[in-house]
């Protein structure tokens, strides 16, 4: 029997750590190569994307840290140049044995064959990966880039895979899982158990079943999640062995996709495709989950758009808008990556490009490097926490986006609190309830029984609310806004200062910008902020000299607010 690697999938994956943090607050992160002029108008320090080096390219881009891209389902060509007369063993296999696609890569062919999605389980597919990897880190990149990390399991959506070698390493899987996590297969035996026979006969059963429909899939989802998250393992090790020394990893980790957290520990950042919703043609909330999840876990968060959003801003040319997503990504303590040139992707259109107009954005970027020392070191505060059970996430992200866009929009600063499941390893403890602070608890029972208990003993204490309407009702911001029209305010602290960051949504588009909003009052709790005994603030902005402004009665009035302003609480 193929047990496909699982001794690997029970050992640790926590990753050890890097020689140094993966990002700073302050980093300015590209997600693909430039030149030597274009790196310094933004005052890059990452690259995050980066292809395999070679000496020209690192020397345009000296001095910024170089993570070299590997891609698992982009890679079709390369794999196939590898391997052109074996190259269909690995390719991941629907019910009917047949390949699959990748829905993005319709357009695109190689020596008239498909981009087919390959399979992460198989041992010719993997040996490619390791080779890339290895080939990346000895041309001298620094770092490690996976592209659609999830491997076969980024593609369970469409109902794979169902390989010979994923059928059989299922049987292992099983085996090793206790009762309660083999959900309806409890009673299946291990030593036999073929899942491919048994979807045939579920799914001739009743015309119209999709395989992910089968009682089984969680368990299935399960087993895949666990073999991808071995597997960047793996990668990782094979990665340092290249180097000879540890090296940071990241990966297109979109966390508003629930699977994207499964291998989390072998991580050491994000930077990753983000729903930013260009289409609505208005400023969106809900990157803020992915912030915070990032936060949840500890993992610095290196944006971009999706495709599609940017397909969105090369047809209308919202530039203004793309500004919005960069103060947004820093105001939540992370970042968009560099968004000068970016891959689009629509149905219609297929695979185009968006180049990024440098005179629009750089300027941000400088802003922030300029004043990295308002950025750096500073963590955000909570009004209150959200705790969300990873279970009740991967049944369907959007309530979970919804609530964090809302409490967003309510000017709530808020810590999220990730429960785990079987595909997440991430058990609660005692000190992720804070009893002092308000929490919002939903679908409280798809917790583990272990959590469930926990999260028991803390509602004993009070302050447990079942809503994120009960707990806007019964609490108040740290910091209040009245405004004529639509701002956020992110606080973000460190000991003895705090820096609050307000953002104008006021967008337009036609104008391509914000219109600005005079009359912007902030009521402010400087005792939560960790400056009480503050009576002024200095205000700096992207577009102008840094001024001092009075708080009365921890009252303070913005004279104007474009973009983004940053208030500055205390002594930096």
């Amino acid at each position: 029997m193929v047990m496909l690697a699982l001794g690997v999938i029970a050992a640790s994956m926590a990753a050890p750590p890097a020689a140094r943090p993966a990002l700073s607050r302050s980093d300015v992160v590209f997600m693909y190569q430039a030149d030597r002029p274009t790196y310094e108008a933004y005052g890059a320090g990452v690259l995050a994307w980066g292809g395999k080096p070679d000496a020209r390219a690192l020397a345009e881009a000296k001095g910024v840290r170089w993570l070299g891209s590997v891609g698992m389902v982009t890679e079709f060509s390369r794999y196939h140049d590898r391997f052109p007369e074996t190259y269909a063993e690995a390719l991941c296999r629907d019910i009917d044995g047949k390949p699959v696609k990748v829905p993005w890569l319709t357009d695109q062919q190689h020596k008239g064959i498909p981009y087919w999605w390959c399979c992460t389980n198989q041992p010719q597919f993997r040996a490619y990966l390791r080779e890339r990897v290895t080939e990346t880190l000895k041309a001298g990149a620094e770092g490690l880039h996976v592209d659609d990390h999830m491997g076969t399991s980024g593609g369970l959506w469409l109902g794979v895979c169902f390989c010979d070698r994923c059928v059989e390493g299922f049987r292992g899987y099983l085996a090793a899982q206790p009762p309660d996590r083999r959900g309806v297969l409890a009673r299946a035996d291990a030593a036999t158990f073929d899942f491919r026979v048994e979807m045939k006969a579920w799914l001739a059963g009743a015309p119209g079943r999709k395989p992910t429909q089968h009682p089984a899939w969680p368990v299935w989802t399960a087993y895949q999640c666990k073999a991808a998250a071995a597997f960047m393992s793996e990668l990782r090790r094979a990665a340092e062995a290249a180097a000879g020394r540890p090296v940071p990893v990241g990966a297109n980790a979109g966390l508003l996709w629930p699977l994207h957290l499964a291998d989390y520990k072998v991580l050491d950042l994000f930077s990753a495709e983000t729903d930013h919703h260009a289409a609505s043609g208005k400023p969106s909330d809900a990157p803020m989950l992915a912030y915070r999840l990032a936060d949840a876990v500890g993992r610095p968060y290196a944006a971009t758009a999706g495709g599609w959003d940017w397909a969105t801003i090369q047809e209308k040319q919202n530039h203004g808008l793309v500004r919005h997503w960069i103060a947004l990504g820093y105001a939540a303590g992370h970042r968009l990556m560099a968004p000068h040139y970016q891959w689009c992707y629509t149905a219609e259109k297929g695979t185009h490009w968006y180049r990024g107009p440098g005179e629009r954005f750089a300027p941000l970027y400088r802003f922030v490097r300029e004043n990295a020392g308002l950025f750096d070191g500073y963590e955000a505060p909570a009004d209150v926490d959200l705790l969300m059970p990873h279970r009740s996430f991967r049944n369907g992200p959007q309530p979970w986006i919804d609530a964090a866009s809302r409490l967003t929009a309510a000017n709530v600063s808020f810590r999220l609190v990730l429960a785990g499941d079987e595909i997440v390893e991430k058990p609660l403890v005692s000190a992720d309830l804070a009893p002092r602070r308000p929490l919002i608890a939903l679908d409280r029972d798809k917790l583990d029984p272990a959590d469930a208990r926990l999260l028991e003993r803390r509602a004993g204490r009070g302050g447990v609310y079942d809503s994120v309407d009960a707990a806007l009702a019964a609490r108040h911001p740290s910091v209040k806004v009245d405004a004529p029209g639509p701002v956020r305010a992110l606080p973000r602290v460190k000991r003895g200062s705090a820096v609050v960051h307000v953002l104008n949504y006021a967008y337009d588009a036609k104008a391509d910008d914000v219109t600005p909003q005079a009359g912007v009052v902030l009521t402010l709790d400087l005792k939560a902020l960790g400056t009480p005994a503050a009576r002024e603030a200095r205000l700096h902005t992207p577009d102008g000299e840094a001024v001092t402004l009075p708080i009365r009665d921890g009252r303070l009035e913005l004279p104007r607010l474009g973009l983004w302003s940053l208030i500055v609480l205390g002594k930096p």
